[in-house]
């Protein structure tokens, strides 16, 4: 675990989830499947899956 700012990161969950969001937005600029705003939420959901299941 890794501290920053006073936060505790867990350095193996935030790569994951670096390398989730990368291959997304991957594939949506090469398919134009999702607007920009639906790409937020996505990531967002992601997100606040990952932190939940700490």
């Amino acid at each position: 675990m890794a501290n920053v700012n006073g936060i505790e990161i867990d350095e193996k969950k935030a790569q994951r989830l670096l390398k989730k969001l990368i291959l997304m937005e991957k594939n949506n600029i090469r398919t134009k499947q999702n607007s920009d705003p639906d790409m937020v939420k996505k990531i967002k959901k992601m997100i606040e899956e990952e932190v939940g299941c700490y």
